[in-house]
């Protein structure tokens, strides 16, 4: 009998601890938008760029991993978020043939604020930001924050809310890359 005990009581703490973890996975990968990559095909003579780190601000909530309520949600790529948007506009930048990792032309940045609210009843949100910088042979060319903010239906059941939180996170980057790709000042800084 208290063996049976013993097996029921570890059950039960296996069980607790496990809802307590929550799950940690990937968020999904990212798929680079039309929109962007035909924007970025009809700068007329923009030589070819390279992507350089995408730095995370030190100590930023959201740099590492993000909170879906009980759930962790990683960068499928590197090692933090910075390296998801990076990798994000290789993508978009390769698709258009404007990508060359020998480029003396170089956007690099740093993320300053990555979050998603996966806890509303009804409609959850997220934003990111980050610092965009463009250097042709170590000048400095564009030095910009963009900042954007997606909204979109949800549920108050996790088993909703949660993955409509993480399907929306490469929408979301593909709205950034779209804020930097838009911007005259930065076609003007990779077109000189």
């Amino acid at each position: 009998m208290f063996q049976d005990f013993r097996r029921a009581a570890a059950c039960v703490g296996i069980a607790v601890s496990a809802i307590l973890a929550g799950c940690a996975g990937p968020a999904p990968n990212y798929a680079p938008s039309i929109d962007n990559v035909e924007t970025l095909k009809k700068i007329e003579g923009a030589p070819a760029v390279k992507t350089g780190t995408i730095a995370v601000t030190a100590g930023m909530p959201g740099g590492a991993s993000l909170s879906l309520r009980a759930n962790t949600m990683t960068s499928p790529v590197g090692k933090n978020y910075g390296d998801y948007i990076a990798e994000a506009l290789r993508q978009e930048l390769a698709l258009a043939k404007l990508y060359n990792p020998q480029s003396g032309v170089e956007i690099s940045g740093t993320l300053i604020k990555n979050n998603i609210d996966a806890g509303g009843i009804s409609t959850n949100a997220g934003q990111i930001e980050a610092r965009f910088v463009v250097k042709a042979n170590g000048q400095v060319r564009f030095d910009k924050v963009k900042r954007i903010e997606r909204k979109w239906e949800s549920s108050f059941a996790g088993a909703v809310a949660i993955p409509l939180a993480a399907s929306n996170y490469p929408l979301m980057v593909q709205s950034l890359v779209a804020a930097l790709v838009t911007d005259p000042d930065f076609v003007k800084a990779i077109r000189n």
